[in-house]
């Protein structure tokens, strides 16, 4: 019997299969993978370059100074087309904090510095608790957290310690936070914390009273924190909580006191809550750089939560370059 037409195919499709498999590995990008605004040292591979602010952060203890961080963004959590640009707090494009790029090598300096700029508001909050030196504040987001377990709530704002895990829960109330950043001075240890609720929101005074969830939460999660700094590890009990999507989020770092911060729990939007534009609703995404991994995860099973954070996904706004007038005034300066 002759089989060589069988064999043929079969050869065809393995061909066929190799190929697509060699397209893939061709669409990653090759980025800078170090420390420092011009650092210089290994390389990455991944779906994006990124350039983000890491500060390691516990509640409103800073152990170790923040630190611009290089590196890749890959899952599919991810938005297919992200567009090539840094994200400012600044009309003039010199106070830059997160830069995205699909081009190999282009998270460096000078590739950077010809990247499009978009200026993103930062917001004036509500500051009530221990935290606070004046009634109000500036950041990114405005904050109002709750310890459910004593009763204690205190108000303030979260600036950009994390890549990539802020940008998706903004506009959310989570328990528990999804960053060792969200809780102020309200929860001592990851067994509190468990009991705590954060929500961010980011429109001026959003937090002078706790943003309300409308939408109907039918997930039911499960909830943990992990906790590793200086070279002691404390773990919460598993417990469960409801919202409209299910998190868990991993930060390892080399830099600072906090090694690991590690949770899971549920995640519910105010209306009206923007999906930023990079991510989509529901997946899984991870930075990757020299001494900093971060990856989170959002699903859920409501189709309809699904759309309503479709329906408000942030639009790309119309791209501009960078022009510098340093004659105007500047906007307060955005604290990382």
């Amino acid at each position: 019997m002759r089989l060589w037409p069988y064999t043929t195919l079969m050869k065809l499709l393995i061909n066929l299969i190799l190929l697509a498999n060699l397209a893939d590995v061709c669409e990653s990008v090759k980025c800078l993978d170090c420390v420092g605004r011009d650092c210089m040292g290994t390389f990455c591979e991944g779906d994006y370059c990124v350039m983000a602010n890491y500060a390691p952060r516990w509640g409103t203890i800073e152990w170790g100074e923040p630190r611009v961080v290089k590196g890749c963004m890959s899952g599919k959590m991810l938005e297919n087309n992200i567009r090539s640009h840094c994200e400012t707090v600044d009309e003039f494009g010199e106070e830059i904090f997160t830069c995205f790029c699909d081009k190999d090598y282009c998270n460096g300096e000078k590739a950077i510095q010809r990247l499009q700029t978009t200026p993103v508001s930062v917001v004036t909050c509500i500051c009530n608790g221990a935290h606070c030196t004046d009634k109000t504040c500036i950041g990114k987001l405005c904050s109002y957290v709750v310890n459910h377990r004593t009763h204690k709530s205190e108000q303030g704002c979260v600036n950009a310690s994390v890549p990539l895990i802020e940008r998706r829960s903004a506009g959310a109330c989570m328990i528990p936070p999804i960053t060792g950043a969200m809780h102020h001075t309200v929860s001592k240890d990851p067994h509190e914390l468990l009991a705590t609720e954060s929500c961010v929101c980011a429109s001026d005074f959003c937090n002078s009273e706790k943003p309300e969830v409308t939408a109907p939460e039918r997930m039911k999660c499960q909830t943990f924190v992990t906790l590793e700094a200086m070279g002691t590890k404390v773990s919460s009990r598993n417990t469960t909580c409801t919202g409209e999507f299910c998190f868990k989020a991993s930060i390892k770092s080399q830099l600072g006191h906090m090694s690991e911060y590690k949770t899971m729990g549920c995640a519910s939007f105010i209306d009206g809550a923007e999906l930023t534009e990079e991510l989509q609703p529901v997946g899984c995404a991870m930075f990757e750089s020299e001494k900093v991994t971060v990856e989170t995860c959002f699903q859920t099973k409501d189709k309809n939560a699904i759309g309503r954070a479709r329906a408000n996904q942030e639009s790309p706004p119309e791209s501009r370059r960078k022009v510098k007038q340093p004659s105007k005034p500047k906007k307060p300066k955005y604290v990382v």
